[in-house]
């Protein structure tokens, strides 16, 4: 299995990687997973302008317009079996790198337009080319209890555009300090099972 943990976060060996490392560990132990492992920080990403040219129809191209990394992170997303979404809870939602580089995964949808008897769009119908494939989320937070919803609901929304599977989470809480999340035994434990689940779960 072909699995990509891709790191929101811009901090790096801090309690987002940790626990993505840790489901990392969990996939391999159940078998030969390949991992690829995206650090976006370190990634040349534009930003998405939303001109939506990579996702409609004529005159729409199905490519984004800008030349950066995300040509080859695009590619190694359609190669890839499975998912790991790392995210910390900034300002209650998720990290604005994570938030761009899921804009940029726009050209992995492609819209179906409807019009009216007089030619105008009325409406559109995203399909994706990425269907079917297995996610996981994992998210870190410093407040004790989940204060922010929204950095799941953000996360697990966008990912259901794509039509990709949801394995599961884990939300990791209280994580004040960088590596407070290596002295949480339950927390390891659950993003441990969570990555043997992603490689071993079938039940669509």
């Amino acid at each position: 299995m072909n699995v990509m943990a891709i790191i929101g976060s811009p901090r790096k060996g801090g309690n987002t990687e940790l626990l993505v490392d840790r489901v990392i560990e969990g996939c391999r132990s159940r078998g030969d997973a390949h991992i690829v492992k995206v650090f976006i920080a370190d990634r040349n990403i534009q930003y998405c302008s939303g001109c939506l040219t990579c996702t409609f129809p004529p005159p729409g191209t199905g490519k984004c317009v800008l030349r950066d990394d995300m040509d080859v992170l695009i590619e190694k997303i359609r190669e890839s079996d499975a998912f790991i979404f790392g995210t910390p809870n900034h300002m209650r939602t998720v990290s604005a790198p994570l938030l761009n580089f899921l804009a940029r995964m726009l050209p992995l949808l492609r819209y179906e337009i409807e019009y009216d008897d007089k030619g105008n769009m009325i409406g559109a119908t995203g399909v994706s080319k990425i269907q079917d494939k297995k996610a996981a989320m994992v998210i870190s937070q410093g407040d004790p209890f989940f204060s922010s919803p929204l950095v799941h609901m953000v996360l697990e929304r966008n990912l259901r555009d794509f039509r990709l599977k949801l394995v599961g989470d884990v939300i990791s809480m209280g994580n004040l300090q960088k590596q407070d999340v290596a002295g949480k035994a339950e927390d390891l434990k659950a993003a441990f099972e969570l990555g043997v689940k992603m490689v071993t779960w079938s039940g669509f």
